[in-house]
């Protein structure tokens, strides 16, 4: 009674079985005889079906892609030659759609020879129609993304669906704003590296993207000196998991090759776990500092206090007993109850650490300082 897979999939699985009956009855009456599965460069997908006594290739896809691939068109139960009339009556339904943030796939047929299909019938098709749906993105996730933005992180999005469907949702979820851009692949694939680097910053959707154009974007983002964490979870997204700093994973939908490539899976494929993991991270990072900071200023104030002595020519201010029952007595509670402090409410409004290392010269500054005092 639960669908689980690719949520396209599985919602037109669901789509089908709520307004026509049993899917796996359909299946079994008319199987799959053979196949070319989904590709994200040519963005279609056709399988081949007995139906009636005759070979139909029947394929989904793409609204632009297979538009350039339909000679016929079904019109009302009779099949026609395809006019540009009709071509642009498509295209308007499926920027109409698009801009509400719907998914839309259209859908078109072919009578088969045999039953060998490859990429070349993928050609000569009979337009079918259309069908569009909606992935509307968890309340939270809208509150994450700022959350994220205030901690000094820049959230991208990157699809493989319509620049216009992309647009309409990354607005909808905050990272979309006024002056940013949004670039598709065959544009990333007119620039050069220099000029993309330049409108980086600026970009903040990319759409219709191939995994060549994902592994580019990570590439040039990591020499600008940024850290990239890259979310995916098909066989298309592991060079690029594999290429980032941090390859996240998706758990529930996630492939078995995205999640192999990645250095961390998501359990709930929620982009709020991530924001959490962040803030979890920073928790720990900070409260080790306050632990090695609490530890330091100790030290430096025995060391001062004996240096000091030491120079004029003083009694031992501290035994060997005292420095013992500090470090062994009074330090260690405090050092513990440290590591394990909450996190401070401001924690996800500073920006990230650059310095890749926990020595930052605000630490050492604060430990020689409070060092003397103590």
């Amino acid at each position: 009674g639960k669908t689980l897979g690719d949520p396209t999939e599985t919602s037109l699985v669901d789509y089908y079985m709520k307004h026509n009956g049993d899917y796996y009855d359909k299946l079994e009456q008319y199987p799959r005889l053979a196949e070319i599965p989904f590709d994200s460069d040519r963005k279609l997908m056709s399988t081949l079906h007995r139906i009636d006594d005759t070979l139909y290739m029947v394929t989904k896809g793409a609204v632009d892609v297979l538009l350039d691939r339909v000679t016929d068109i079904l019109d009302n139960g009779v099949v026609r030659p395809i006019t540009e009339e009709d071509k642009l009556r498509i295209q308007n339904e499926n920027q109409k759609m698009s801009e509400n943030g719907l998914r839309v796939l259209a859908f078109a047929q072919k009578q088969e020879d045999d039953e060998k299909i490859d990429l070349h019938d993928e050609q000569g098709y009979t337009f079918v129609g259309l069908i569009c749906m909606i992935a509307p993105p968890r309340e939270e996730s809208a509150q994450a993304v700022q959350n994220c933005i205030r901690a000094g992180i820049k959230p991208i999005m990157i699809t493989g669906d319509h620049k216009v469907t992309a647009s309409a949702i990354a607005k909808q979820i905050g990272i979309f704003k006024e002056g940013d851009l949004v670039m598709i692949g065959t544009e990333l694939d007119k620039i050069s590296d220099e000029e993309l680097s330049e409108l980086l910053p600026k970009i903040s959707v990319y759409a219709r993207v191939s995994p060549e154009h994902k592994i580019r974007i990570v590439d040039l983002w990591q020499k600008k000196g940024q850290i990239v964490a890259m979310t995916g979870d098909g066989v298309n997204d592991a060079p690029a998991l594999k290429k980032a700093d941090i390859g996240i994973a998706m758990g529930i939908t996630g492939t078995d090759v995205a999640k192999d490539a990645a250095d961390m899976i998501l359990l709930d494929d929620k982009f709020t776990t991530i924001a959490y993991a962040i803030k979890e991270g920073r928790r720990v990072y900070r409260n080790i500092q306050k632990v090695i900071q609490f530890l330091l200023v100790g030290n430096i104030a025995e060391i001062l206090t004996l240096f000091v002595a030491t120079v004029f020519n003083w009694e031992t201010p501290l035994l060997a007993v005292h420095i013992l029952w500090v470090n062994l007595a009074t330090a260690t509670l405090p050092a513990l109850a440290l590591g394990v402090d909450p996190a401070s409410k401001n924690i996800m409004k500073h920006p990230p650490v650059k310095s890749g290392t926990l020595f930052e010269a605000s630490l050492i500054s604060r430990v020689i300082t409070q060092g003397i005092f103590v």
